[in-house]
């Protein structure tokens, strides 16, 4: 099947769908700051969703009804974002999860929530960036991903290389996601500039056994090459409360085979000298619309990873908890390939020359590598937790995280086919570790209305041990010589305090500032001339140490006009810096070239955020409720660090550019009972115009669009529980958005082709679940029914085929199981 394409008239059909009868995500209530008593009171005269004033808390007079509260899937359990209440925050629950989304991984849990997309080129990659609405899937050092307070966000690098560690999360184990959209909060560092997304997982209240098996099956077919590729996952949770005392042991396994991520092109040139092969390969034109040959399938790839993960909470004063969890996740991968070219002169399959080049009829084409790749990783990840949180006059979070690669490689053959050596890039060594200190005071005086003062202090450590090797066999660990040393380490103080005042009843407003001091020091890179030869060693290079210090001021403005609508306003100011990988990594590898920038300046963004949300009651006598929500947001950007690649070249930099804008606008709309009882409907719609305004570097790019950032996202789900059978829940998902610029000159217009940055796309899913009995639930889906075939550079999947078989078991007594147990009752 072809590439599907939205004339007008079919996104116009598309874009009402979405918003009013189609589908997205809700943007759920989140526990916010508890600063006095919102005058109005939620009715409870007929169901309907909780008022729109969510950034306010209401006495506990005024709570909603629990009629109100059941039409809601967020569980009410306190989240650890700490926003400005003006912000804009979208809250997926564990419910939604069940009842809507295919997936075997954290990543892909959130595929429906307003202005997310997660660069997840297949089941089992490693290499999901988040992208929110002002950062793209290249950029992920401008989003911050926590679960349960410990950072799982990747800052030694700020490329696709250097993904959030959604490994160490089981999808089955979320208890709920939260993101807010920008740096509206002074308790994140500047790497907030585009977000913060928090996931809070489970503790059992009483013993708990969770089981679910997955298998997904996706055929792909591309450029001749059929491909059928099955995944597989499991996941097992135990937990108890035994008096003050919690524990959740899990462990989560992944077989997954992807499809191929990669092709070898080439574009051809005037010349002789190449290796002469037969006409095997596949012709088409490339995203600046010169022809090219396809001359091979790369990274195929097939993966195992395991997680063996345990967390433990002991009360030992009330409210007062003492937290410690860790996670070893493992990995190993083999990545494949299959080659389209043929010698001329015996038919064998053609993979590499001495040179790379093939002399195809009149044209040479000088070809990357095509290589198959090995990797295998263990990784630690460790936290420990003191924290109370009861909603008193002071409540405080210290939080201590340590992450560690305990091994950490990858082989790659250096032309395969000729010889059989390769390269070794060991990041064995290389850790990160962070400390968090968080109080919130709420004084019971009354100083011009309620305070909330919130106030901590944060460090963290970043460092980078990267050796390269070359190995006489490439799936070997032994090598001859070293090709590259590379080390470096960034760290990060910081200081905040933020107030959030209740001036009026109808108002709110906070303000918050943050101090942070930041050093880039130990940097050093060596290089060795050639592969798998002893070559010429380059004298190492030591950077000169770098010392950085800024101030970012953020607030939030809550309005309650009336009890049906609310207005909320923020401006944040983000300084992001430079990661050690961008400013100290140089690596070479048969398949990719990276280059640092040791003279990285740090990012510069403003951003501003209005939001209005109406919520309507039996509107037009066809909907139970409605919450149409509109949101402005602003981002003046300088500095802004791009990451280029040159496909032809398969080189890697990175460069400020002077000034980039962001101006948009989101939409969207939770709607229940629509035209019928059980079938609730949520959408959003984001537009987005992202510029380079100043680039002395390139000046041929002041004007364009800036990198990877669409114009148009629109995501979209419904959900159907037929009133005759209860147990049986449908869902409907549609994800689209318009392509954009892989390059800063905006010369690849050819967007929807391989190697595309990022094509153009229009997914449609859909669910099934049924509850078999009340502790079995079966599951079916499919994602991408229509096989749209799309890009992030790399193919994404096409349809893919999902089945699930859950089973849930909780003791009805909390703690009865295990005190039955002989020799417990003493606890």
């Amino acid at each position: 099947m072809r590439h599907m394409r939205c004339t007008p008239a079919i996104f116009s059909i598309v874009f009402l769908s979405g918003v009013w009868a189609s589908v997205a995500l809700a943007q759920q209530a989140l526990p916010t700051i508890n600063v006095g008593v919102a005058r109005r009171q939620a009715s409870a005269a007929r169901p309907g969703p909780p008022g729109p004033s969510r950034a306010l808390t209401l006495a506990p007079a005024q709570q909603p009804s629990s009629t109100l509260l059941a039409l809601r899937d967020a569980p009410r359990v306190p989240s650890a974002m700490q926003p400005a209440p003006g912000a804009e925050i979208a809250t997926l629950s564990r419910a939604q999860i069940d009842k809507s989304v295919n997936s075997l991984t954290t990543m892909g849990v959130v595929k429906y929530m307003p202005s997310v997309t997660v660069r997840e080129r297949f089941i089992g990659d490693r290499n999901g960036i988040l992208s929110l609405r002002t950062n793209s899937t290249l950029a992920g050092a401008q989003t911050m991903v926590f679960a349960d307070n410990v950072l799982l966000s990747n800052y030694l690098g700020n490329s696709p290389s250097f993904p959030p560690r959604w490994g160490m999360v089981s999808p089955a184990e979320i208890e709920r996601v939260d993101i807010m959209y920008g740096p509206f909060s002074a308790a994140y560092p500047g790497n907030s500039i585009s977000g913060v997304m928090t996931i809070t997982t489970r503790m059992p209240e009483k013993f708990e056994v969770h089981y679910q098996g997955d298998g997904a099956f996706q055929n792909f077919s591309m450029f001749g090459a059929k491909e059928n590729n099955l995944s597989g996952h499991m996941n097992l949770l135990i937990g108890d409360k035994i008096n003050d005392f919690r524990y959740w042991v899990g462990y989560d396994w992944l077989d997954a085979r992807g499809q191929s991520a990669d092709f070898t092109v080439a574009n051809p040139t005037v010349g002789t000298g190449g290796t002469p092969v037969i006409a095997k390969g596949w012709f088409d034109v490339d995203p600046q619309g010169r022809p090219r040959l396809i001359a091979a399938l790369n990274g195929r790839d097939h993966s195992q990873q395991h997680l063996g993960k345990v967390k433990l909470d002991y009360e030992f004063l009330p409210n007062v908890h003492a937290k410690y969890q860790t996670g070893l996740w493992s990995f190993v991968s083999d990545a494949v390939v299959t080659p389209f070219l043929r010698r001329a002169d015996n038919g064998a399959e053609f993979y590499n020359s001495p040179n790379n080049a093939v002399q195809f009829g009149p044209w040479r084409f000088n070809l990357p590598a095509t290589n198959p790749a090995h990797a295998n990783a263990s990784h630690l990840m460790q936290a420990a937790s003191l924290v109370k949180k009861d909603g008193g006059v002071f409540d405080f979070d210290i939080t201590g995280t340590s992450y560690n690669f305990l091994r950490d490689y990858r082989h790659v053959a250096v032309r395969y086919g000729v010889q059989p050596g390769g390269t070794n890039v060991v990041q064995t060594g290389t850790y990160w570790r962070t400390l968090d200190a968080r109080g919130t005071w709420r004084p019971e005086w009354d100083l011009f209305g309620k305070h909330e003062v919130s106030m901590g202090g944060h460090w963290d450590v970043y460092s980078l041990a990267s050796t390269q090797t070359n190995t006489p066999v490439f799936t070997d660990t032994f090598f001859t010589s070293i090709q590259a040393v590379n080390t470096g380490k960034t760290s990060t103080k910081g200081v905040y305090v933020q107030d959030a005042w209740r001036f009026h009843p109808d108002w709110l407003i906070s303000a918050g500032g943050r101090g942070d001091f930041w050093e880039a020091f130990n940097g050093m890179n060596q290089t060795l001339t050639g592969f798998n030869t002893f070559g010429v060693r380059a004298a190492p290079t030591f950077f000169t140490n770098r010392y950085k210090q800024s101030f970012s001021p953020s607030g939030g403005l809550v309005w309650n006009v009336s009890r049906d609508f609310v207005m909320r306003g923020a401006i944040g100011r983000a300084y992001r810096y430079p990661t050690v990988n961008e400013l100290f990594q140089n690596l070479v590898t048969p398949n990719a070239i990276t280059i640092a920038n040791p003279d990285l300046q740090p990012e510069i963004s403003t951003v501003y955020e209005l939001s209005g949300e109406y919520t309507l009651e039996n509107l037009w006598g066809s909907i139970g409720w409605a919450r149409p929500r509109v949101t402005l947001f602003m981002d003046d950007r300088w500095n802004s660090i791009a990451n280029l690649i040159d496909p032809a070249l398969r080189t890697s930099a990175n460069v400020n550019v002077d000034k980039v804008r962001f101006r948009g606008v989101e939409g969207a709309i939770d709607m229940k009972d629509f035209l019928t009882e059980r079938l609730d409907i949520n959408g959003s719609v984001t537009f987005t115009d992202a510029k380079t305004l100043s680039n002395w570097r390139q000046p041929n790019t002041q004007g364009m669009q800036f990198l990877r950032i669409p114009r148009i996202r629109l995501r979209g789900l419904a959900v159907y529980t037929p009133p005759w059978e209860p147990n049986l829940i449908l869902s409907a998902g549609v994800r689209y958005q318009t392509a954009a610029f892989n390059n800063l000159d905006n010369s690849d217009f050819n967007h929807d082709v391989l190697a595309g940055g990022s094509s153009s796309f229009l997914f449609f899913d859909a669910k099934a679940s049924y509850r078999l009995t009340p502790e079995w639930t079966l599951a079916a889906g499919v994602d991408n029914i229509g096989r749209y075939k799309a890009y992030a550079f790399h193919p994404y999947p096409q349809r893919t085929y999902y089945l699930s078989l859950r089973y849930d078991f909780a003791e009805k007594t909390p703690g009865g199981f295990m005190k039955s147990l002989p020799g417990l009752n003493a606890l």
